[in-house]
């Protein structure tokens, strides 16, 4: 080992990987931080050439700090998007009301149509990840695209059915 190189710099991937998994664990009850480390040895470890990785250690702390950023994005992005379910909640009596019933159903046909209506790469992402409750990372890696154009494909569905709502006079989701 020369003088100047970390003990890090000498181990392999597989290795590296190791140590982060053992190094999440010890760290106790954080389920987040232990669900990134996985996600990260698992995509590290998809690589076709891993022994041309220089550096694994920093390779590894890369792919979660982009992991981490990208999780925190999608927290981000569903909290604008979706109100607190305490205003959702029917109030006293409405539950049954019929017209209510049938103005509900008129409404979800409505949006039904709008994402059938979609682009067919649009609708795809957009059905993974609301109704197959998918990552963004996990679309990216199914499609054989970007998480950034699956970011774009999920922002286009939502912008298209929303004005879709806003024309027919229903309200947005």
């Amino acid at each position: 080992m020369s003088q100047g190189s970390a003990p890090e710099e000498k181990i392999g991937l597989a290795e590296a990987c190791l140590d982060l998994a053992r190094r999440s664990r010890r760290q106790g009850e954080d389920r987040f931080a232990e669900d990134i480390a996985q996600d990260t040895c698992l995509r590290a470890l998809q690589l076709a050439e891993p022994h041309k990785v220089r550096d694994p250690v920093r390779y590894l702390l890369r792919i979660a700090r982009n992991l981490f950023v990208d999780r925190q994005r999608g927290r981000q992005r569903k909290a604008a998007i979706f109100r607190p379910l305490g205003d959702a909640e029917p109030k006293t009596g409405d539950s049954v009301d019929p017209e209510r019933i049938l103005a509900g159903r008129q409404e979800l046909e409505l949006v039904l149509a709008a994402i059938e209506a979609l682009p067919p790469r649009c609708r795809e992402a957009f059905k993974l990840h609301r109704f197959e409750g998918l990552s963004y990372t996990a679309i990216a890696r199914r499609m054989g695209i970007g998480t950034s154009m699956v970011e774009k494909h999920i922002a286009e569905a939502m912008l298209k059915i929303v004005r879709t709502m806003r024309q027919t006079g229903g309200t947005s989701p």
